[in-house]
């Protein structure tokens, strides 16, 4: 807001303006009613201080929210994206895209959350924008089954950090732990994606492709929301009931 606000007088920002901003933002709507919060609340505050007179914030309404189809990759796209990457930063994908843990997720797992034995990780926390916290719901606090490619993943990412208390994926260029996922998108799924001729996704799209590929293999879509973290098995079938078989 600062580039846009942050010289003009107070008087002068009208809801046609904030309304002519929002429609050039390059981001969802839900984006954007966050972006509005705090404006929203400065001039509440003007408006109880008797500053100002009129509320331009209340002639401006929240922009619906999109439902975003999912966008799931095909096997071949996976295998692709992946051939492109070495190292740590492939075992991240890898990982990501076989294990349906989101970002935040899969950068908070530690070594001893790592259940080799039993095959099975517990997931109890996320990085979100920096800071260590509890997954985005109770039902997020969860154990997820490893499939193998997941496993594998995880047995190859040991040649780079094992330490019990260790945090498991790193920054490859320094050595250090992520903690959030935009580095990951810059300097591991932007090229990664451009390199194997694929149009640009998302990453969360990761978390889709393990959904809608479980279920295509006909994996029972309550196993599926708690292996995602899901509190019921209703949002499973909403989003992805076109990927349940007709006998599920």
């Amino acid at each position: 807001m600062i580039p846009t606000f942050g010289d003009l007088p107070i008087a002068e920002l009208t809801a046609s303006r904030i309304k002519e901003w929002l429609s050039e933002l390059p981001c969802s709507n839900k984006r954007k009613g966050n972006i509005l919060i705090p404006l929203r609340q400065m001039f509440d505050e003007l408006c109880h201080d008797e500053i100002i007179d009129k509320n331009p914030l209340i002639r401006v309404k929240n922009l619906p929210k999109e439902t975003r189809e999912p966008e799931p990759f095909t096997q071949e796209e996976v295998t692709k994206i992946l051939n492109e990457l070495t190292g740590q930063a492939k075992n991240l994908i890898q990982f990501a895209f076989y294990s349906s843990l989101r970002t935040s997720e899969l950068i908070a797992l530690l070594w001893q959350d790592v259940d080799f034995e039993n095959n099975r990780i517990f997931v109890s926390s996320a990085y979100v924008r920096g800071q260590l916290k509890d997954t985005k719901t109770k039902s997020g606090k969860r154990e997820v089954t490893l499939q193998p490619q997941a496993r594998e993943a995880l047995l190859n990412q040991q040649a780079f950090t094992k330490k019990q208390n260790e945090t498991v994926f790193h920054d490859p260029d320094t050595h250090q732990p992520w903690r959030n996922d935009q580095p990951i998108h810059k300097k591991v799924w932007i090229p990664a994606l451009n390199q194997a001729n694929i149009s640009y996704c998302n990453p969360y799209q990761t978390r889709h492709t393990f959904a809608s590929t479980m279920l295509s293999r006909g994996a029972h879509y309550m196993d599926v929301a708690k292996q995602m973290g899901h509190k019921d098995w209703g949002m499973i079938i909403k989003v992805y009931g076109r990927w349940i078989p007709s006998s599920k």
